[in-house]
């Protein structure tokens, strides 16, 4: 009998260890992927950090290691230098890097761009036009996907440079100068600095660059053209992470900014995130598959790019993105 138990307890003592190995095995085939956002947290984010909680990536095998970022102009560099394998960035701010001789393309397009000028509402400025905005000051990021494009802002309303006062600042710094009456105005994203200022208790408002005449593609997934050569698979794994946040987040947005206020080191408030991403979702391109972007609507951001963004290129515009993933998905 007491043989019989002891061969009872080795064989459940042999099956655990086997349990353990098994799951310590899979635990070790994750592949560690660094993914960067273009900003500090912000609800646009919060369908990938969802994805991230549930495992969605983990099921394809990655350990996604988020990070937030200071602009898509600084977050390409840092995909272009190797220091991100993925980012998350503005489709007009990819075009200035990649024309810079920056090696990254973009394999996944979400949104329209949000970009936009803000301001608070009560102060004396109302923006309709952008020639309202003659003669102000306006906070801005350098390198930023606003920065990039707001030239061609300026062409569309027959201006030059010099009619708006840029005062250039870091990302926070810039919305602090508009809460704090320093300058007139800002630049800024609609899905995310006027849902924080209105949460603050300020009448902040927003008006696109589409709606100023300048409409260009928004937020997209990048990565380096040698990670694209060399590990299309991980490429393939990635897109079809994305997806898959995405999708859930249109059905779960509130799992979403949960997803998102767990991770965050400093406090946020979800109102701002819940609002925000909304916002953002009313952007979204809704091409199919998710992701999938349409080569017009490329082309025509490129020319727009070109003709008052000062981006000088012989490039086509497949140069600049695939959609050899989203097609394969």
């Amino acid at each position: 009998m007491g043989s019989r138990r002891s061969f009872i307890a080795g064989s459940m003592a042999s099956a655990a260890t086997l349990l353990l190995g098994a799951r310590s095995a899979k635990a070790q085939q994750l592949e560690k992927v660094s993914f960067r956002f273009n900003w500090a947290w912000v609800g646009n984010y919060s369908p990938v950090i969802l994805g991230r909680e549930r495992g969605y990536f983990r099921e394809l095998g990655i350990d996604l290691d988020v990070a937030q970022g200071k602009g898509s102009g600084a977050t390409a560099r840092q995909v272009g230098s190797k220091n991100d394998m993925f980012a998350w960035a503005d489709t007009g701010a990819v075009m200035v890097a990649r024309a810079q001789g920056i090696p990254i393309v973009e394999v996944m397009t979400l949104a329209r761009s949000n970009l936009g000028v803000l301001w608070i509402s009560g102060r004396g400025l109302e923006v309709r036009t952008a020639r309202d905005l003659i003669g102000k000051k306006v906070s801005a990021t350098p390198g930023d996907g606003n920065t990039q494009i707001w030239p061609a802002v300026l062409a569309a309303n027959n201006m030059k440079a010099s009619d708006v006062e840029m005062v250039y600042l870091d990302g926070t710094a810039s919305l602090a100068a508009l809460r704090e009456g320093r300058v007139d105005a800002a630049f800024g994203g609609s899905s995310d600095q006027p849902v924080t200022l209105r949460a603050n208790g300020f009448d902040a408002k927003c008006v696109t660059y589409a709606e100023l005449g300048a409409p260009t593609l928004g937020s997209g997934v990048i990565t380096h053209v040698d990670t694209l050569k060399e590990r299309p698979d991980l490429v393939q794994k990635i897109v079809k992470g994305v997806q898959r946040s995405w999708e859930a987040a249109l059905k779960e947005p509130e799992a979403a900014v949960n997803a998102l206020m767990k991770i965050s080191t400093t406090p946020l408030n979800i109102k701002v995130l819940r609002d925000g991403l909304h916002v953002f979702q009313g952007l979204a391109t809704n091409t199919s598959p998710t992701g999938y972007m349409n080569p017009t609507d490329m082309e025509k951001t490129l020319d727009i790019m070109k003709r008052y963004a000062g981006v000088k290129t012989d490039l086509p515009a497949t140069a600049f993105y695939t959609n050899q993933f989203i097609k394969a998905t």
